[in-house]
């Protein structure tokens, strides 16, 4: 039994292919890929060196959107040695996002978890079991979701934010913090990531005094624009993050569910 391979497709020979998988017209997989039973790479899609596709994860699906063909030749991208666990689906993209949903390297999607189409989602993201993504949604690197949490359609999610498992996000959650609860607020930095992340305690300093001036004190947000320069990378950074959304962003404080 040989697996399905569309004839467009282009399968590197050092990838490893189930008899069961599927490979869908116009796509591409990478050298050390490993697409496991059942595993499904949808047309348009590409793999990276080194992606694994556990049993019955459909890649590059098409978007769920009404107004989008299924048959349309919109694209999935994908980098180096993500992991894709079973059930996992992610969406191509459609004509009003730019055609192409794009995901980094390093990532790992665990079971049931869904990206939606146009997503745009960096480096090392880690999506927890059941997590689910809307069509535009952008992931920094770094990111990490809990399990079940959900994110808004066109949501940003800054680089190095952790949402707490079950969280349900509808605005911006900017870079280096901790959310959760439903609606979620801000709960304060996400100081293990940083910590984690080799982030120095100068700069751990810096970022929580910024905090504080931006996110905690009433209308600091509108101070942000004096703070996109500063020496601080991280500082700076958080700063750039509130002065360019347009969506919103989550607002500071206990969330109503948090007992604590």
């Amino acid at each position: 039994m040989s697996p399905f391979i569309d004839a467009t497709a282009r399968v590197h020979p050092a990838a490893h292919i189930h008899p069961t998988a599927v490979v869908g017209a116009h796509s591409a997989v990478g050298p050390g890929c490993r697409l496991d039973a059942y595993a499904v790479v949808g047309p348009h899609t590409t793999l990276g060196p080194g992606c694994h596709v556990h049993p019955f994860a459909v890649v590059g699906g098409p978007a769920q959107d009404r107004q989008t063909d299924p048959d349309a030749p919109f694209r999935l991208v994908c980098g180096a040695d993500n992991t894709f666990r079973e059930g996992v689906t992610l969406s191509r993209g459609t004509a009003r996002g730019g055609g192409v949903t794009r995901v980094g390297d390093g990532g790992c999607f665990m079971a049931h978890s869904h990206v939606g189409h146009d997503g745009q989602i960096g480096d090392r993201v880690t999506l927890a079991n059941g997590v689910s993504l809307g069509g535009h949604v952008e992931l920094g690197d770094d990111v990490t979701v809990a399990g079940h949490a959900a994110i808004h359609q066109f949501a940003r999610v800054g680089r190095l934010a952790f949402i707490a498992a079950n969280a349900m996000i509808s605005l911006d959650i900017p870079p280096f913090t901790l959310a959760g609860g439903d609606r979620a607020r801000l709960l304060g930095l996400n100081r293990v990531g940083l910590q984690r992340a080799g982030v120095a305690a100068d700069h751990l300093a810096a970022l929580e005094a910024a905090w504080r001036r931006l996110l905690r004190t009433p209308g600091g947000r509108r101070e942000a624009d004096a703070l996109v320069d500063d020496a601080c990378p991280e500082v700076a950074a958080l700063a750039r993050f509130l002065v360019t959304s347009t969506r919103g962003v989550t607002a500071a404080g206990r969330a109503a569910d948090d007992p604590g």
